[in-house]
């Protein structure tokens, strides 16, 4: 069996939230330090209020996993005096791995102690530290983070990310060496638009590597799903899977034809978003207005002006709120009212009251990828109500009359990559559904469990929990 350890703390049969480890001699390194995206489990919706402890609280909660020497002394010496700190803790080199700024994949960065080190690419830093600027950032003491090169060594363990797309803060892969062990860890799989031709690329450079495991995520493996009959395995959309190129196309019309105004809601955290509905709205001939906070990560992100007008929403100024307004074009809301057809304004969930002051005028609200993110989420149905106390029209901009746009890879798409890779054995996670992933996969798989320690028999073509 290899020398090289692995053990997965969480985000098994989670969306998200995965925190695994590869350790070899006295080095480790972890990959993503997310917490399971779970909107029906709402603790802290603003109603109950934070202690001043909150990694201590969130291991009560099991938001986080419990790990040796990765959390700061301070934090857990009261109530978890068994589980060792980051200070002192004997270990020669250790560091944290982030593919891309996606709460369910990085949202406890600021739980883990400074002393361990936490790698994102530059861009995702500026970002990050964009949003602590208008408390929008990830709950905790705010860090400082180390930039990740192409190839990062952590003792001998060698991670080399993939940059699968460069429009935003660069999501990434990450295909990880030791000196008796191939691994590829694919962070969330995307094999639309601009990320196609960087997972075509990244096959062809694993199907020369041959890894000896693929840590895979199954997100469209639904957890409610049954799969009686095989998957036939597939890159490329199938009928009723709209291309990259046909959502946007439909986005650009509807904002073309509609005779009205249009409020837009998307992930703040996706600049690629931001991208697309600025080209959106210049094709459509009408001006993008942000609220104040998302027009700051736009200004730092991409060193620009934008629109930006005030919400009637702070109950107290915020100390941030001048300097965004002087930076930027302000607004006033009287200018969308009396010319609403020139206008794509954005309006996020905790905002939505403002809806109401366009009740008289006819407006469609085109909701993308933000807050909620569908069905399963709770707050859709206040969302809605607001939205039909207010007689708009409505749209969810991935679902058409002839088909449906999905950002995750489908569930062929998943087994396709599978396939196409070619790892000697495939360890599904990040996924509500591993049955029902396992029971369409024609390849070598293992069934991990939470906080095993395994070491890989290559002679089995097995992970095996290891004894000492």
């Amino acid at each position: 069996m290899t020398e090289t350890k692995i053990r997965i703390y969480s985000g098994l049969d989670t969306i998200g939230g995965v925190v695994m480890e590869i350790r070899y001699e006295n080095c480790r390194a972890f990959f993503e330090a997310g917490m399971a995206y779970d909107p029906a489990f709402d603790m802290f919706d603003g109603k109950v209020s934070r202690r001043d402890n909150i990694v201590a609280d969130d291991l009560w909660l099991n938001q986080i996993p419990l790990i040796d020497g990765i959390y700061r002394k301070k934090d857990i010496e009261k109530r978890y005096p068994d589980l060792k700190p980051a200070e002192g803790y004997d270990i020669d080199d250790q560091a944290f791995f982030v593919s891309h700024l996606h709460l369910d994949h990085m949202a406890m960065i600021n739980r883990i102690s400074p002393e361990v080190k936490i790698y994102m690419t530059r861009p995702a830093q500026i970002l990050e530290k964009a949003l602590e600027d208008v408390s929008q950032g990830v709950d905790g003491e705010p860090r400082e983070y180390s930039d990740m090169k192409e190839e990062t060594l952590v003792g001998k363990i060698r991670v080399k990310r993939f940059i699968l797309n460069d429009d935003s803060y660069q999501d990434l892969s990450f295909y990880i060496e030791t000196p008796d062990l191939k691994i590829h860890f694919t962070g969330d799989v995307f094999v639309y638009g601009k990320y196609r031709d960087n997972i075509l690329k990244e096959i062809e450079f694993l199907k020369e590597k041959k890894p000896d495991l693929l840590f895979c995520e199954g997100t469209r493996f639904f957890s409610n799903a049954e799969y009686k009959e095989q998957i036939v395995p597939s890159l490329s959309e199938k009928p009723g899977h709209l291309t990259k190129n046909q959502l946007d196309e439909r986005i650009v019309q509807t904002m073309k034809d509609y005779d009205g105004l249009i409020v837009f809601n998307y992930y703040e955290r996706e600049m690629s978003d931001v991208k697309d509905f600025e080209n959106f709205a210049k094709t459509a001939d009408r001006q993008i207005v942000y609220e104040p906070e998302s027009a700051h990560l736009v200004n730092v992100f991409y060193q620009k002006k934008v629109n930006v007008m005030m919400p009637d929403t702070y109950e107290k100024k915020p100390e941030y709120l001048d300097e965004i307004l002087e930076f930027n074009n302000v607004i006033e809301k009287k200018q969308i009212l009396e010319y609403p057809k020139q206008y794509l304004v954005q309006n996020t969930y905790p905002n939505m009251l403002e809806l109401f002051d366009y009740r008289n005028i006819r407006t469609l609200y085109l909701h993308h990828s933000g807050i909620p993110l569908g069905d399963f989420d709770p707050k859709l149905k206040n969302l809605i109500k607001v939205i039909e106390a207010c007689g708009f029209d409505y749209r969810k901009t991935y679902q058409w009359e002839d088909g449906y746009f999905s950002p995750h890879a489908e569930n062929y798409q998943i087994l396709a990559y599978i396939e196409a890779v070619g790892a000697s054995l495939t360890v599904p996670l990040h996924t509500s559904n591993r049955k029902g992933m396992i029971s369409q996969m024609t390849t070598p798989y293992f069934y991990a469990e939470k906080n095993i320690t395994y070491r890989y028999n290559k002679e089995k073509n097995t992970l095996e929990a290891d004894d000492e």
